[in-house]
């Protein structure tokens, strides 16, 4: 996803560009992500703008994570606009307008590399907890069963050494 500047031109270029397996594995390796078999792609255009090239399009589709009750695979929806601004120098802060919401991100040796970019939008527009579905049940904090899949005895009663049992015994009263 590294494009040369000469290459780009004063018209621009369309991307189309799918996200997958290799990508999530080398640029988003702590998220422990995989795409989903709907797949995740970036389709948007690298136009030439002033001094610099604006990175405009949407990144969608679905990718996989661990849900956070009982660690199974949760298929979490992604669909972004991103709008940025590749230069060549970054402004100075005193040079920078008031209110400036532009993002812009440094041309490196004369290439736009949009990798990073789309892996920090990604990373910022996952949720901090993902979970398989609404209903999930979670594993169960006794015997550690998966709740989906397998009903447990010990689901129902608090276990007696919990800082909550207070309010369990409070709440009976």
């Amino acid at each position: 996803m590294r494009y040369k500047v000469k290459e780009i031109g004063e018209a621009g270029i369309d991307i189309r560009v799918e996200l997958g397996l290799p990508w999530l594995t080398a640029e988003c390796s702590d998220a422990k992500l995989s795409p989903s078999d709907k797949g995740l792609y970036f389709k948007g255009s690298l136009e030439s703008v002033g001094e610099g090239y604006l990175l405009r399009g949407n990144l969608r589709g679905w990718v996989t994570g661990q849900c956070a009750r009982c660690l199974e695979d949760a298929g979490i929806p992604i669909d972004l606009s991103l709008v940025f601004n590749f230069v060549e120098e970054l402004p100075e802060e005193d040079e920078e307008e008031d209110g400036d919401e532009d993002e812009r991100v440094l041309i490196e040796n004369g290439v736009v590399d949009i990798g990073p970019t789309l892996r920090d939008e990604l990373l910022i527009a996952l949720p901090m907890s993902p979970i398989c579905s609404e209903t999930c049940l979670g594993i169960c904090p006794s015997c550690g069963t998966n709740r989906n899949a397998t009903r447990c005895s010990c689901s129902e009663s608090p276990r007696a050494d919990s800082k909550f049992s207070v309010l369990a015994k409070m709440k009976r009263e």
